[in-house]
Formats: structure tokens, C-alpha cells, sequence
């Protein structure tokens, strides 16, 4: 798609938006092994069943950039989903699965598996809007940071606080547990390393960046001390240590920037924090 293309083309691309989405647009190309003797080279193979549809994970900015410039956009498939494991998504469970709020009933966004086609390609497909509500097209972009900018955290680090993720992933939805009421409150869990990750000797703190007050279902003095009990049974392997104090709390307004910035968010898959945080606060 040149940029001497009839005007009206230019307008369709430009209408499209990151969610945005196409129904029987057709197969899903990937690649693979070729399946020479030597195992050297890969062809480009049709998945066996053509996926329902396609949705647009590019950003809305790359989407409606010059083609001449920028002529690619990336997509990913559509796939079908119960209702159970539509709930496993919405709490944050499966980071590769995104919701797109206007899709059909029953399908998701595997963003795990994206494809790249070009604008010239996209023109032709019948754009269906992908979100009305533009906080749930932002968890949705949310979705895609957390898919594809997970921290991969120490094996030391996962293995000494595994006690604790396991804490707060069985109590999430367990309406009374104290655990549950404490992770609900909390909009992000951030980790704070004294010095990089392969350092020697780390110490970890950890800021509990809280809801707004009237979203909380525990008060400071609880969440506190849930964590407090928690960490203090943790056995910290290498060279890892918690730091002194283990813990900071507080709502985003309370966090310095570079609190935050010298932090890494701590993935649960049971809680999505800072998706749910923007979606309802």
C-alpha cells in the first residue's frame, strides 16, 4: 500500500485500533522445522483448523503510521474459551489469553501466538470494533505488557518465595481467608532488589502498593502483618536476604518514581494487580 493509494483506503486503516479484530479472515501461518535429514531450514506451515479470527496487537499509533514507512502490522488469533476459563483470564490466571470485550461469546485473544501481515492485508479485512470502554482497552494493552514483559526472576528467588505465592494464589478467592482479604486490597506487589539480581549478596524489599481506601478489605495494620508472618518463615537460598525493613506500603501517590522504577512487579498469575488496579480504580 503505497502512499499514492486512493484516499479512502488510508481512511479505512486509519479507523482501525490496537483490540480491533476480523472474523474467517482466514488460516494461521507459523513456522517449523522443514524436515530435512540434517534438521537445518524451516517452511511455513497452515494451522489445521483456520482460527475464528484475528485481533490487532499493535499499538493504535503503529497501526495508523505512514505503510510506506511502517508496513506491518502484528495480530494474533482469536480462539474459543468456556466460561470457566473465561474467569481463569479475567482474574489474571492466563497471562497468554487476553479478553476482548465486543468479540463474539466464547472467544479470547491468545496473545502468545502473534503473527505479522501486512497493512495492505489488514485494509481488506471487516474491522469489528474491539472495545467500547477504553479502561478495558487499556487492561487489554495491559494484557500484552504482561504477557510479553514478565520478569524472569532468579531460581533462587522463586524457590524462597514460593510459600508465599502459594499464600496469596490460595487465598485470592476464598472470600474469608485473611490472605485473601489482604491480596484483594493491594493494586501491585513490586520487589526491590539492593543490587542487580546476579550480584552476590541481595537483599528484597517488597512495596505493597494499596487500592484506595474504599476498595480495601483489610486495613493497614492487617496487611501488614499477614506479610509480616509470611516473610519471616521464608528461607532465602543463594546469596538472597530480605532487606531491613522487608516491606513498604502505601498507594501509588505515596511511591517515589524511582521506587518504582528500581522495582519489578511481582507476577501472580492468580492476581492481575495493576490491570485490575486501572480497570476499577
Amino acid at each position: 500500500m503505497a502512499e499514492s493509494e486512493p484516499p479512502h483506503r488510508q481512511s479505512i486503516l486509519r479507523a482501525w485500533r490496537q483490540g480491533d479484530f476480523a472474523l474467517g479472515v482466514g488460516p494461521f501461518i507459523y513456522g517449523d522445522l522443514s524436515g530435512k535429514p540434517d534438521g537445518t531450514g524451516f517452511d511455513a506451515y497452515f494451522d489445521e483448523e483456520d482460527p475464528p479470527g484475528f485481533a490487532v496487537v499493535s499499538q493504535t499509533c503503529d497501526i495508523v503510521s505512514d505503510p510506506a514507512r511502517n508496513p506491518w502490522v502484528v495480530v494474533c488469533p482469536l480462539v474459543k474459551a468456556d466460561s470457566t476459563r473465561i474467569a481463569e483470564i479475567e482474574r489474571g490466571g492466563v497471562p497468554r489469553l487476553a479478553i476482548v470485550e465486543k468479540a463474539p461469546v466464547g472467544l479470547v485473544a491468545e496473545l502468545a501466538r502473534p503473527l505479522t501481515i501486512s497493512k495492505e492485508l489488514l485494509v481488506t479485512w471487516k474491522r469489528n470494533q474491539g472495545f467500547a470502554d477504553p479502561a478495558k482497552a487499556v487492561e487489554f494493552a495491559r494484557s500484552l505488557e504482561r504477557c510479553f514483559g514478565r520478569f524472569a526472576f532468579p531460581d533462587d528467588f522463586n524457590r524462597s518465595i514460593s510459600p508465599l505465592l502459594n499464600k496469596l494464589r490460595d487465598g485470592y478467592g476464598r472470600e474469608n481467608a485473611e490472605m485473601g482479604r489482604v491480596a484483594r486490597s493491594l493494586a501491585e506487589i513490586r520487589v526491590r532488589p539492593s543490587a542487580a539480581w546476579d550480584t552476590e549478596e541481595v537483599r528484597v524489599r517488597f512495596y505493597l502498593i494499596l487500592k484506595p481506601e474504599d476498595q480495601r478489605e483489610a486495613n493497614l495494620e492487617e496487611i501488614n502483618s499477614a506479610f509480616e508472618k509470611v516473610l519471616a518463615k521464608l528461607i532465602w537460598q543463594g546469596g538472597l536476604s530480605i532487606d531491613d525493613p522487608s516491606l513498604q506500603l502505601g498507594t501509588y501517590d505515596d511511591f517515589l518514581a524511582r521506587d518504582y522504577i528500581e522495582s519489578v512487579a511481582l507476577d501472580i498469575n492468580a492476581l492481575s494487580f495493576a490491570a485490575r488496579y486501572v480497570a476499577n480504580g
